[in-house]
Parts: structure tokens; C-alpha cells; sequence
């Protein structure tokens, strides 16, 4: 047999370590694989691959692999295929008889493990009685389907639960969820329920009356399972009805078909002899059930590190590595503990912060050891008296390192800020800012916290919502209509009194008064909203005044303006059944959100927000489901923006590092990552480790799942309830389950800082600070405290030096109303007195002539204009940005609406046919359980549209790409040139004898001319030079070229940019000196 040293000679890879050998060179058998952080698992896998096929053992068609991220499944597969193509070029690839050469087609299969279960249930989905081609639900239009469920339920007991319909809608939905991922009984779930209650009648074994408070509260809690259970089987029944899944009904529905088809099973045994499975520890107990149905006793090894599962609230468990044995069978265990990423610094850190973890693991973990030439830099600490400074310090530091490389002449480091909860990104981004660093807070839940933004989605929300007046408060006491409070208490008493009266204003009798007050909660009296609309439906008089007895109470002033904007928003809702992506842009314009971001001095980045928040509308726009008729556009935008906001700081950010950016995101999202420079701010009791927002209830709360039907109930914590005699050991029960809750709770908290260090390459940062916004100090947390005590870090601060938190002693001016000029409004209104006071005289009959000369006289004398384009650009802008850059900057500031949602689907479809014809999944970043973030790679055209794909395919399938199979595809590249991150979307690369080939396919006509294609090459220019970088290879090894598929024309320009045409080309455009 070959072995793997001569596997790496033969392709001149590195040679493998003795602990990579053992994985490698493994029996084709169960197996498991401990790799701790950096240790350089991908590679390992890729290797072990390629130790199968030259030994004869599997052919690559053979080959499954999975992992989470579409990101993770392309970087694996890519790395697979290109390890073959290196094998069978190396004459070490075994030949099929009858063969000459290996079979370009013949690939392995690399998937996410959602998108794996998919294709089992759309293949068989017929066998239980379902449609492969259900609609698959968007997360917002689900929960609007399920809101419909909660508003038609007849049962009574929905009143006894003390829930908004929005809150039981989405306790409906997330117990839906617990319920099918661990395929447990509603009916056993509620009669459960029913048994607790009894809980209620015991004595109450002690002195005093009545329950006890705690039991109460449990009660109340549990109480409320039976009809939650009977809202989740109807919201399942209305999808079923309507022929929808969601995303997360997709594993359950193929482990329901392979234990009901024995024939799956079989075909899935014989098709792949070889299966790896990535990220085991991340794996919920419902995809480990469907994997071990059909792999078990066959050639399955597992990756992971339980030390890096912190996707518990996913239904993921570390303790799920220590159950791989007897889920597929008696399992040789490896490890790989030598860390590639890190420095001697960083590690020893790791080491430190999760050693209490080691002992008690389901699994061994070895300690990670550096590799060779590893950086050796000490782990830095700041803990100053406040979080202003701790910011301050943050932001000085990376300034430093950022300033140290560049005196060096090296290229920028890659840099992020990891933080456990995203309360406190805007202070640090502001710091950032103060020091002149470059910043990026990723996801969309950073965007919606920029001003501009803010404004936009709480007036979207108020032409929607007439119960938004929390939004409505925000945009009449911001800077636009400059609310004072004696006005906002008018308003809300006006709205108290348009409550009381029916709708000729006639006030309501006193009883029915009385029962609407009783029949809502607290604040929801009256509408301001509402009161809006009244004060726009009255007419000014003659003198301009609005007269009513009940506006008596609002100021002259403030009453003009509550009139201005109650018109704005009548005249919006007229609109709102505009396109959603035309109106987002009629809201912005209409509040002048576009003028406002480019006259404000000390903030450049707010007409990219904009563009990054249109953006977020066309995705959305691409996976809404408006057909499913589960609601109206804007409503559901509306929600997808606040279950996105829930759920991005848990999710896996697909953003490449930006050098000399720093990247603000929570550490949930940087899993997968690695930077340069790391900083983990807020190390302090409570927020590092932190603690759940319900306490430490475990299942005794409202709506949750009891631990004894979860999958993984062997590992959990138990409530023991049944055996008590008394409400007090129940109570007792109760508090003792909650101190063994807060015990786990530390250990998930410790795996959660065990990754933020382990991102570092090569400086960490460790930060916290006594005071923020609460009453009393919080000192280092432990994990700062373990550190300090294995000497990682300096000594800690031991007490305060102020006994009373300064930020609140410290005297603070606010104004408000805000003035709309900002710290420029004494200037502006000077200036403005003198031209008024000014004699027109001066400049005599011809003035406005002399101002326009003088004006075109100092752009010139100015060599043209600067122009302010976002950091951030897509590579087939660059044609028009350095064509026409005054139109493409025109356009930025006053942007005319784009619906990429239709005008591109065809192109989109074609590209997404593309995709699945060769089965390579693409590196658009999406993780399993967020659906909203995919692609609608399964959407069909029709009518013409459809017959247009035709006959692209059939074009496509004549031609020379149809043989020939693609590296890769779908990639997504982010080039920096020019102080700029060109953005390059890659559709295909193939392998030549010369390097590589990037072909770009084009489903529109052909250049008209030269001069067009010449424009066009600029956009293959950046591909060359983004893929070459990337991937490490020669600029010159790369080709490009443009496939015109109406046309069957593949066209390749003469010649191609160099780097620096490129950098002279976009500086030039933006008015830039260009960089050398």
C-alpha cells in the first residue's frame, strides 16, 4: 500500500505530522477525530481522500463529505477535487478498467448536512405521501403562517397564558421546532404537562398559605404546554395542508422516509463507502439519528472539538463526540492537537481558559501544542475604571499594531473585536473611529443600529404597525421635526382621548370604556399613531392654524410639524403597495435620509449603510414567499428584519477578513475565522461570562420543551419533581436545578472563550473595565482571573479606585430637541444672516453668471472633483465607475430603485442550473438553520421565461463547457485595490495546462463593439487578479474569458489590465492619489 509520505513527496505537499499519518492512513471503519482549534483538520481530511483512492480502497464517487456551512462544504470540496486532479496527474489514481484517464465527472460529494437531508426527502419525498417540490418557507413567512394559526384558534386555555399574540406565535414556532427535531409526542408532551400541574395540590410542608411564589411561577409556565403543543400540530397540519416545509422540518422529514423505505437506506450504504463528517460537535441529535440510520458500521469518520460546540440553543451537544461510538458502532479514536494558526501566546491563553473542561469532557482532548515557526507574542490586558476607556484602549491598541505594520512597509493585518453580546459594538466602533481606524461591523444587525438606518426601519415601521409608537417618538424628536415634550404629551393625550370616543368623536359610555381598559395590558391605551392621522386630517384655517378643542394643549409650533409629518406618512401609506425595493427608496428619499448622510461631516459611512441596507431588501426580496400568501411584503420584511436581528450574532459570519479593517462581530459569528489582531472587550462577571436573559430556568419556563423529550436528555441537567411529597422540596427541587444549570451554563460560557482566543494568529487582547452602565462594579470575570493565576496575563486589578460609577457622577448636557445642523448650526445660520442682509448689488446684473464661473474655475484649478464612493464596490460596477464615474455617483446619492429580484432571475436561474448540473456547491455563505440566507436555488421559470432557460440550456449543452468540470463555482472574492474592497463574484473556474481559466457566463447579448468589450475586460481584469491572489498562484496562470450563451460566443479580450492599470484606473475615477 502507498502510505501518506509518499502521497505528499509525490504531490509536493507538506508532510504529515505523525498524529495526521494515524488519521490518514486509518482503517476504513468508524472513527473519531479530536482536532483542536487550528489544527488543520480540512487539509487532514483532503489527505485522507487521497490515501483512499491511491490505495484502491473507494473511488471518488464514493466520497461523502458534510459539514454546516455552504462556505465550508465549497473550501472542503474545492480542496478534494483539487487533491484528485493532483493524484490522477501524478499517476497515483487507480483506473477503472477499461479507462485510460480519469474521469473529469467522476467527483466526490460534498454538502452541508441540511442540504444533504434535503435531497433525500425531495428525492423520495412521494414514498410518505409528500411533494419533492414543496415550497420551502422563508423563517418570516412561517411565522406569519403561524400567527394566523394563533389569531383563528378557538381553544379557551389561549387565555389563561399571559402572552401578546405576537409572543404566543413565537413560542408556536419555536416549540413547533423542539418538538419535530426531537421527534417527540405533543400528546405525551402535554399529558406531561397535565402531571406537573398536580404538583399544585401538594401541602405546602411549611408555615404560611397558599403556594409558594416559585411554584407559581412554574405552574404558570408548564401550565401553558397543552395548548402550545395543540398550536404547534396545527401550524404543522397548515403547512402540510398548503404544501410547505420549512428548512427545519427537512432533516425530520428524510429520517422519516429511511425509516419507512428500507431501500433509502441500502442505496445510500452502497453509494458512498467513504463519509466524513465535519463539525461533528455542532451536529443536533436529529441529524446525528439520520447520519447512524444510514451509516452506521460503515467507513465514518467524525471531526470535532467539544471544546468548540457552542451551538447548544441549536439543538447541538459536546457531549454528542462522546456518543459517536454508540451511534455507528465501536469507534478508534485520534486526535490532532497541533495548532497551525496560533502563537505560543495565544495558545498558552486557550490552554489555560478551557483547562477546567478537559477532566470532565465526554471525549480525551490533548493540549494544543504550536507548530513550527509559530509567533511567540505575550497576550496583552487593559482593565481601566470605565467602559469609555476600555474602549479607548481597544481602539489606541489596534491603531498601534495597525501603525507598526505599515512602518514596517508590510501589507495591513487582518484585525477583529469579538464581543459576547453586540450591547456595547457602537461604543467601541465610535472609539475606533476617534482614532482614525477603519471599521466594519458585520451583519445586519450592526447596520440596523447606524442612525440612518434606524430612522428608515422605524418609519417603515410606523406606515405598517399602528401600534409602532415607540418609532414614531424616535422620528418626531429626532433631528427632522424636533418634538419638544410638552408636544409628545399632547400627543399621547390626544391619543388617550381618541380612544375614548367612537368615530364621530362622541364619547364612549363609561362601561364600555371600562372594558376596553380592561380588555388590553399596560401602554396600550391609545395609538399616537392614530392621534397623527387625526392632526393631519384637519385643515388649516386662514391664518394657518390648526382649531380643534382637543389640540388646545400643543404649541403653535409643534402642531405645524405634527402636521408636516402626519401628511408624510398618510402620503407613504398611499404608496405602500409599491414594489417593496421602490418604496424603501421613496421612505429614505422622502425623509431625506439621502440628502442628510452626505452633509453630515463626521460620518462617512452612511450612504453605504443605505446601499447595504438595499441590499438586505433584494435578498430578502429573493426568498420571500408572497405567493404562499403568508403575508404582505413590507409586514414581512418587517419580521425577517427582527428575526434576523435575533438570530445574526449566532450565526457564522460569511465575510472574509478585511485587511486593515477592524471587523466588530459576536463571537458566534467569528467560528470559522482567524485574524491577525484579535480584541475580546467585556471579560467581566456578567457579560463574559454571561448569563441567559431567562435566568437559569432550564425548561421551567414558558413554552419550553422539558428535558426528558430532548434527544440528548441523558447529558442534561434533571428536575427531580416526581418524588416530592411538598410544594417546599419542589421549590427545593426547583432552586437546586437551577444551581447545576448555572454550573453548565459556565462551562458553554468557557467553550464560547476558548474560541474567541483561539482566533488570534498572532496578537491578542483581552479587555474589561469596573464600570459601564449598571449600579455596582464588575470586576474581571474568571476567565481573566484563571489567566492571571497561570501567569498568561499581568496581575489583575483587585478594587475600583471609585465607589460610585463615574460615568453617572459626571455631569452630562443633552439637547433636545437635537439641532438638525449639528455642532455646524452657529456657522450655518451666521453665514445664512449675511447673504440674507447682504446687498445684491454687489455682484450686479450678471451674479449668477459670476457664480457659476467661479465655481467651474475652482473644480478646475482643483483637477477635478473628488469623487465619495463606498468602500465596498462590485466588480461589474467598476466598467461604469471608471467610465462615468459622476453618473455612478449621481446615482449612489440619488439612486433610481433596482429589482434584481426580476431583472436578473433568469440570470440567476441559469447560473443556479449551472451550479447543480455539476453538483459543486458554491461559497455563497449560509448556515443550515438560517434559511433566509440562501439562495432560491430551486426556483423554476415560466412561461417566457422559461422557454428563454431552454433554450440556454440546450446552447449550454452544445457547447465546450458541457464536457469539461469546473474547480469551482460561485465564488465570492473580496480584492483590495485602491483603498478600496472590490467585491468579485466568480461563476466558474476551470483547470487548464496552463493554470487556471474563469469563465464569466452571460446570459444577455454580446458586446456591440471593441469599445464595449474593452470596458467589459475590466471586470475579468479583476477576476484574474482576485483568484490569483487568492489562491496563491501566478497572475499569469490565470485566463479569463466571457461566455455569451444566447449568442454560443465565448469572447476573450486581447490583452488584460495589470494591477496597477486597475489601481491607476479607480484612483483616477475617485480623484485619488494612486498607490504605489
Amino acid at each position: 500500500m502507498i502510505d501518506a509520505l509518499t502521497i505528499a513527496e509525490a504531490l509536493d505537499l507538506r508532510p504529515p505530522t505523525v498524529e495526521q499519518r494515524a488519521v490518514i492512513e486509518a482503517p476504513l471503519a468508524p472513527a473519531l477525530v479530536v482536532a483542536g482549534a487550528g489544527s488543520g483538520k480540512t487539509e487532514t481530511m483532503a489527505n485522507r481522500v487521497l490515501w483512499l483512492l491511491a490505495n484502491g480502497l473507494a473511488a471518488p464517487s464514493e466520497v461523502l463529505g458534510l459539514t454546516f456551512t455552504r462556505k465550508a462544504a465549497a473550501e472542503l470540496g474545492e480542496r478534494i477535487g483539487r487533491r484528485i486532479d493532483q493524484l490522477g496527474a501524478a499517476g497515483l489514481l487507480p483506473l477503472r478498467e477499461g479507462q485510460t484517464e480519469p474521469d473529469p465527472f467522476e467527483a466526490a460529494t460534498v454538502s452541508t448536512y441540511n442540504a444533504f437531508a434535503n435531497t433525500i426527502f425531495r428525492d423520495n419525498a412521494a414514498l410518505i405521501g409528500r411533494e419533492g417540490d414543496a415550497t420551502v418557507l422563508s423563517e418570516a413567512s412561517a411565522w406569519h403562517l403561524a400567527r394566523g394559526v394563533v389569531a383563528d384558534t378557538a381553544d379557551p386555555r389561549i387565555l389563561e397564558v399571559e402572552a401578546s399574540i405576537d409572543r404566543l406565535t413565537d413560542l408556536t414556532v419555536a416549540l413547533a421546532h423542539d418538538l419535530a427535531d426531537n421527534l417527540a409526542d405533543p400528546a405525551e408532551v402535554a399529558g406531561f404537562a397535565e402531571d406537573f400541574l398536580r404538583l399544585g395540590e401538594l401541602p405546602r410542608g411549611s408555615s404560611g398559605s397558599g403556594l409558594y411564589r416559585e411554584l407559581e411561577k412554574a405552574l404558570q409556565a408548564v401550565g401553558a404546554l397543552p395548548v402550545l403543543t395543540a398550536l404547534a400540530e396545527r401550524f404543522q397540519e397548515a403547512k402540510a395542508e398548503r404544501g410547505f416545509v420549512e428548512f427545519s422540518d427537512q432533516v425530520a422529514l428524510a429520517l422519516r422516509i429511511i425509516e419507512r423505505v428500507p431501500r433509502v437506506v441500502d442505496e445510500h450504504r452502497a453509494r458512498y463507502r467513504v463519509v466524513l463528517l465535519d463539525e461533528y460537535q455542532d451536529t443536533s441529535v436529529l441529524q446525528t439519528r439520520l447520519l447512524a440510520r444510514l451509516f452506521a458500521e460503515q467507513g465514518v469518520m467524525a471531526v470535532g472539538d467539544p471544546h468548540q460546540s457552542i451551538y447548544g440553543w441549536r439543538g447541538a451537544s459536546a457531549e454528542g463526540l462522546g456518543r459517536f461510538a454508540l451511534d455507528f458502532g465501536s469507534a478508534a479514536r485520534f486526535s490532532l492537537s497541533t495548532s497551525w494558526r496560533n502563537g505560543h501566546g495565544v495558545l498558552a491563553a486557550a490552554n489555560a481558559v478551557v483547562a477546567p473542561l478537559t477532566a470532565g469532557s465526554a471525549v480525551p482532548v490533548d493540549r494544543l501544542a504550536a507548530g513550527p515557526g509559530a509567533s511567540d507574542h505575550a497576550v496583552e490586558l487593559t482593565f481601566p475604571e470605565t467602559i469609555e476607556d476600555e474602549a479607548d484602549d481597544v481602539a489606541r491598541w489596534f491603531a498601534g499594531r495597525l501603525a507598526e505594520n505599515a512602518e514596517r512597509g508590510e501589507a495591513p493585518p487582518s484585525a477583529a473585536a469579538l464581543f459576547r453580546v453586540r450591547a456595547h459594538m457602537d461604543r467601541f466602533a465610535a472609539a475606533l473611529s476617534r482614532h482614525g481606524v477603519r471599521y466594519h461591523i458585520l451583519g445586519i444587525g450592526g447596520l440596523l443600529r447606524q442612525p440612518e438606518i434606524a430612522d428608515l426601519v422605524a418609519a417603515l415601521t410606523v406606515v405598517e404597525d399602528p401600534a409602532a409608537g415607540s418609532e414614531l417618538v424616535r422620528l418626531l424628536a429626532g433631528a427632522r421635526w424636533r418634538l419638544g415634550v410638552r408636544d409628545l404629551r399632547a400627543l399621547r393625550d390626544l391619543a388617550s382621548w381618541l380612544a375614548s370616543r367612537d368615530h364621530a368623536h362622541r364619547l364612549l359610555p363609561e362601561e364600555v370604556r371600562e372594558r376596553m381598559r380592561a380588555s388590553v395590558t399596560e401602554g396600550e391605551g391609545g395609538s399616537i399613531i392614530e392621534a397623527l392621522d387625526f392632526i393631519a386630517s384637519r385643515r388649516p384655517g386662514e391664518d394657518g392654524r390648526l382649531d380643534h378643542s382637543a389640540l388646545s394643549s400643543f404649541s403653535d409650533a409643534g402642531l405645524l410639524r405634527l402636521h408636516d409629518a402626519g401628511t408624510l406618512f398618510a402620503r407613504l401609506r398611499a404608496r405602500a403597495g409599491l414594489d417593496l425595493l421602490d418604496f424603501v427608496t421613496l421612505v429614505e428619499q422622502e425623509l431625506g435620509l439621502d440628502i442628510e448622510v452626505e452633509a453630515n461631516e463626521s460620518r462617512s459611512d452612511g450612504r453605504a449603510n443605505l446601499e447595504a441596507f438595499r441590499e438586505a431588501v433584494s435578498g430578502y426580496l429573493q426568498t420571500d414567499d408572497r405567493g404562499a400568501g403568508t403575508g404582505s411584503s413590507l409586514r414581512g420584511f418587517l419580521r425577517w428584519l427582527v428575526l434576523a436581528d435575533k438570530r445574526d450574532g449566532l450565526a457564522p459570519r460569511p465575510e472574509d477578513p478585511e485587511p486593515g479593517t477592524v471587523q466588530l462581530l459576536t463571537i458566534h459569528g467569528s467560528k470559522g475565522l482567524e485574524w491577525d489582531l484579535v480584541a475580546v472587550p467585556r471579560m467581566v462577571d456578567g457579560e463574559l461570562p454571561g448569563t441567559p436573559v431567562e435566568g437559569f430556568r432550564g425548561w421551567v419556563r414558558l413554552g419550553a420543551m422539558p428535558y426528558a423529550f430532548r434527544g440528548d436528555a441523558a447529558e442534561l441537567p434533571d428536575l427531580a419533581w416526581r418524588g416530592c411529597a411538598t410544594q417546599k422540596e419542589v421549590v427545593d427541587a426547583i432552586a437546586d436545578f437551577g444551581d447545576t444549570l448555572r454550573e453548565r451554563n459556565e462551562s458553554e460560557e468557557r467553550r464560547l472563550a476558548y474560541v474567541a482566543v483561539t482566533r488570534a494568529r498572532h496578537h491578542l487582547l483581552l479587555s474589561g473595565s469596573w464600570w459601564a452602565g449598571q449600579a455596582k462594579p464588575r470586576g474581571p470575570g474568571v476567565f481573566l482571573r484563571d489567566l492571571a493565576e497561570a501567569r498568561t496575563l499581568p496581575e489583575l486589578p483587585v478594587e475600583p479606585s471609585n465607589l460610585e460609577n463615574p460615568l453617572e457622577q459626571a455631569p452630562r448636557t443633552f439637547h433636545w430637541p437635537h439641532d438638525p445642523l449639528g455642532a455646524r448650526g452657529d456657522r450655518v445660520r451666521a453665514a445664512a444672516e449675511r447673504v440674507r442682509v447682504a446687498d445684491p448689488a454687489l455682484l450686479g446684473a450678471r451674479g449668477a453668471d459670476i457664480r457659476l464661473l467661479l465655481a467651474e474655475r475652482a473644480v478646475r484649478l482643483a483637477g477635478g472633483e473628488r469623487v465619495g464612493l463606498p468602500t465596498r464596490i462590485p466588480a461589474s460596477r467598476f466598467k461604469d465607475i471608471v467610465s462615468t464615474p459622476a453618473e455612478v455617483v449621481a446615482q449612489l446619492r440619488r439612486p433610481m430603485p433596482e429589482r434584481p429580484y426580476r431583472q436578473t432571475r433568469l440570470g440567476t436561474t441559469f447560473h443556479s442550473w449551472v451550479e447543480n448540473r455539476f453538483g459543486i456547491q458554491g461559497e455563497a455563505e449560509s448556515v443550515d438553520t438560517f434559511p433566509d440566507e440562501l439562495d432560491d436555488g430551486g426556483a423554476t421559470a415560466a412561461g417566457a421565461e422559461g422557454e428563454q432557460l431552454a433554450r440556454l440550456i440546450e446552447t449550454f449543452e452544445r457547447s465546450e463547457w458541457a464536457d469539461r468540470r469546473p474547480e469551482a463555482v460561485e465564488i465570492e472574492i473580496h480584492l483590495q485595490l485602491a483603498g478600496h474592497v472590490v467585491v468579485c463574484k466568480l461563476d466558474a473556474v476551470y483547470r487548464t495546462e496552463e493554470g487556471f481559466q474563469i469563465v464569466d457566463w452571460k446570459t444577455g447579448r454580446a458586446p456591440k463593439d471593441a469599445a464595449d468589450l474593452e470596458l467589459k475586460q475590466f471586470q475579468l481584469a479583476l477576476y484574474r487578479l482576485a483568484y490569483s491572489r487568492w489562491k496563491g498562484v501566478p497572475l499569469e496562470s490565470v485566463d479569463a474569458v466571457f461566455y455569451f450563451v444566447a449568442d454560443d460566443l465565448v469572447l476573450r479580450p486581447e490583452r488584460f489590465y495589470s494591477e496597477r492599470e486597475l489601481s491607476e484606473s479607480l484612483s483616477s475615477a475617485t480623484g485619488a492619489s494612486p498607490r504605489p
